[in-house]
């Protein structure tokens, strides 16, 4: 399965759109479908061009190559996953506001296809919160919505293979509530993915509901009480290729330690692991994926900036490489929106 990271603009560099804003993504980035997760980056904005890096198992291809010239324009949300289920990931965009429309670009294998299709037309309104998974376990990548705040449903529109099913369904009445961050993963190895909240802060609980298919567990439970505190960054993966997707989190600032606590697919291990201590320093943009593609999510840290360099640390089942390693050294400029990323 497929890993599930957050996104996050803040100090990481803002986006064009200015405004600090969640935002949830699958982290499947597997465009070529090879096998070994690539990477890509959205500039948004007017231009709204995407552009791809494929990854050779050590290294993202030198010259980054455009997918599309005209996706996810101005400040709407761009997310991936395999959504008609041929292996590939494509690219969806959420344009929320009042048109909440949902546009689908397909890959092609070495591009997006040139003219986007309107697979939903109402879903993620306002200032909800979009997300990508595999709800139903068919192989399709489905999505799902966050409302958050004081009513915290969850809503899911399944694939169809060319569209997401009109009428979005309420598959949980409350969870990630007020401003708790929600993330996706496969987290008892079903093959559906589940959702998990990150209540962050000074309580650090991580609470899970998991897939039945077509809902998601009435009472969610707690997998862990001390994980993620304060402003650390929480993202998902499976980082010992057992089937059941983990959890990690980044420190970033002075001291960039990266933990993970691993799922037994009833919760996650009460004492976390030290699996780095030096990746993504400050306020770079740390993410997720299997980008050497042995069945291991590896991490991934983006500076952006004017030095826009990409780095790697694999995973090992046990922790991720000591020496990170520049995968590239020209990608995601500035304020564009990597992916898959923690921004």
């Amino acid at each position: 399965m497929k890993d599930h990271n957050l996104y996050r603009f803040d100090s990481g560099g803002p986006p064009p759109s200015g405004p600090a804003e969640l935002i949830i993504s699958s982290g499947n980035t597997d465009f070529t479908g090879d096998g070994k997760e690539d990477i890509a980056t959205f500039t948004r904005g007017s231009t709204a061009d995407a552009y791809v890096a494929a990854s050779t198992g050590s290294g993202f291809s030198g010259t980054s190559q455009k997918w599309h010239d005209w996706f996810a324009a101005g400040s709407e949300i761009p997310l991936t996953g395999d959504f008609n289920g041929d292996g590939k990931a494509d690219v969806a965009t959420f344009t929320r506001g009042t048109t909440a429309d949902v546009f689908v670009a397909l890959s092609t294998g070495s591009g997006f296809s040139g003219t986007s299709v309107k697979w939903h037309d109402w879903f993620a309104m306002g200032s909800e919160i979009p997300a990508v998974g595999d709800f139903n376990g068919d192989n399709k990548d489905d999505i799902a919505v966050f409302t958050r705040g004081d009513a915290a449903d969850v809503y899911v529109a399944l694939s169809t293979g060319s569209s997401f099913s009109g009428t979005s369904l309420k598959w949980h009445d409350f969870f990630a509530a007020g401003a708790e961050i929600p993330a996706i993963g496969d987290f008892n190895g079903d093959g559906k993915d589940d959702i998990a909240t990150f209540t962050r802060g000074a309580t650090a609980d991580v609470y899970v509901a998991l897939s039945t298919g077509s809902s998601f567990s009435g009472t969610s439970l707690k997998w862990h009480d001390w994980f993620a505190a304060s402003s650390e960054i929480p993202a998902i993966g499976d980082f010992n290729g057992d089937g059941k997707d983990d959890i990690v989190t980044f420190t970033r600032g002075d001291t960039a330690d990266v933990y993970v606590a691993l799922s037994d697919g009833g919760k996650f291990t009460g004492t976390t692991v030290k699996w780095h201590d030096w990746f993504a320093m400050g306020g770079e943009v740390p993410g997720v994926g299997d980008f050497n593609g042995d069945g291991k999510d590896d991490i991934i840290t983006f500076t952006r900036g004017p030095a826009a360099d990409v780095y790697v640390a694999t995973s090992t089942g046990s922790g991720f490489t000591g020496t990170s390693q520049k995968w590239h050294d020209w990608f995601a400029y500035e304020g564009e929106i990597p992916a898959p990323a923690v921004l």
